[in-house]
């Protein structure tokens, strides 16, 4: 048996019985991620197998900490700058050709899922033949991303699509959910579940012993997309009504679209195109403001100590409260109840807010409906829950972070990166933001009236 020294490298390699493991460790970490130490010790571990590849039967990959690896590294990634997509590309794209070079060993490479595998450490075992999970509990697998304004952008998309098909790999890319090991297993994108981790050790020389050179179906000659292609006259009178519903859902959020872009389109093409394709619409949305937003609500969400959840549900009441008010009163004002809907779903509410009102008891009439303006109602629909939460902040001495989750657990929209996001990103700072206001104060009332904490 022979090991590699463990130093500060985030993977580190033992050797046995001609079997290399590969376990995923960041000794500054309490959790892995793909940051630039992931990069560069990966990147030399793979190197060193494929020096060492005559000598070895398989690789196993696997980790050192309770999960197996969360992803991508989102401080980085919340600093992604359009001036430098060329080095952001080249990083990612590094990143995947290394991923693509232990899937085209010559070895069987399988993972031992020991705990949660999210984005980019689910793509690091989709890289992998075959994959075994842990009977755990807490074990989570799944793709994040589209929830945090990103894609998957480690190979998920092209991987994913020649696993499942465009239908079944959307389904799960888009609600950005995790699943337990047991579902994973259902959908097919892990093989196994073990009862232990020394099961799983078993399991995984087992297979290694029965497939001593295992190849993707998409390294073959002759591959299909399963249920065929972006192009397949089996999915033309299907795709593009469930597409269009897709984006209906997704309104104006570039991440659902781009990820939706990047499954039809990789699935034209061959695996290495589909990559490039894949990389470029990452890069794009990495550089919105709705992935610095939700990136830093997730961050928000780390912070927040149980000590203010009484006045962290003051602030979602008064959001959830006031959002429907807005909406009540620009019917009874005369707008048409579709129309302030719509206005909602464009400001961000999931669904609109009207679906729980029952429309019967709003007035005016139909024959009373006036033209309201668009940009007026959708401004109500974020000016009027942020002040309230803004007013609440201010009563209750809360930092920005507990109204920020406060908010989106209400339904604010999660794409601002919260209410009290909102106030300070809109254009032209807590200047514009009171100035807004002012306007819509002087046409809709004085709720709309800026405070000095409110800004």
């Amino acid at each position: 048996m022979t090991a590699t020294p463990a130093s500060s490298a985030v993977v580190t390699r033992t050797d046995a019985d001609g079997i290399a493991t590969l376990t995923l460790d960041d000794p500054s970490s309490p959790v892995n991620v793909m940051n630039e130490a992931y990069v560069e010790s990966m990147r030399a571990a793979v190197d060193a197998l494929e020096t060492d590849r005559e000598s070895l039967r398989g690789v196993i990959v696997t980790s050192g900490k309770r999960s197996f690896c969360a992803g991508g590294d989102l401080a980085l990634l919340r600093r992604a700058d359009p001036e430098r997509a060329a080095e952001e590309t080249a990083r990612l794209d590094g990143i995947k050709t290394d991923l693509r070079r232990l899937e085209t060993l010559g070895l069987p490479v399988v993972a031992v899922l020991n705990g949660s595998a999210l984005g980019g450490g689910l793509e690091l075992a989709l890289a992998c033949h075959y994959r075994i999970a842990v009977d755990e509990p807490r074990l989570r697998v799944g793709l994040p991303e589209v929830g945090l304004g990103l894609l998957p952008g480690a190979g998920g998309t092209v991987r994913l699509t020649r696993m499942l098909g465009i239908e079944a790999a959307l389904k799960l890319i888009l609600p950005a959910e995790t699943m337990d090991a047991a579902a994973a297993l259902d959908l097919g994108i892990i093989d196994e579940i073990a009862a232990d981790v020394a099961a799983a050790a078993a399991s995984a020389h087992e297979w290694i012993d029965a497939n001593p050179a295992p190849v993707k179906p998409w390294d073959e000659r002759g591959f299909e997309v399963p249920g065929g292609n972006g192009s397949d006259p089996r999915l033309a009178n299907t795709l593009p009504g469930w597409i269009a519903a897709a984006h209906a859902e997704a309104g104006d959020l570039p991440a659902p679209r781009a990820a939706m872009a990047a499954v039809v389109e990789g699935s034209l093409v061959d695996a290495k195109t589909a990559s490039q394709i894949e990389t470029r619409y990452f890069v794009h949305v990495s550089h919105t403001a709705e992935a610095r937003n939700l990136i830093d609500a997730f961050f928000d969400r780390q912070r927040v100590s149980d000590e203010t959840e009484d006045a962290r549900a003051d602030v979602s009441a008064v959001v959830d409260e006031s959002v429907l008010a807005e909406a009540i009163a620009a019917v009874r004002a005369g707008a048409d109840p579709e129309v302030v809907d719509r206005a909602a779903r464009c400001a961000g509410w999931s669904g609109g807010v009207l679906k729980r009102v029952d429309q019967r008891a709003l007035q005016p009439s139909e024959s009373e409906w006036v033209e309201a303006p668009i940009a007026d109602l959708v401004d109500r629909m974020l000016f009027a829950p942020a002040l309230a939460a803004a007013r609440v902040q201010a009563a209750e001495a809360l930092g920005d972070a507990e109204v920020n989750v406060a908010s989106i657990d209400a339904g604010f929209p999660a794409a601002t990166g919260g209410a009290a996001r909102f106030r300070h990103t809109y254009p032209g700072g807590a200047d514009g933001f009171a100035a807004r206001a002012t306007v819509l104060a002087a046409s809709y009332g004085p709720r709309f009236a800026p405070l000095p904490s409110a800004t």
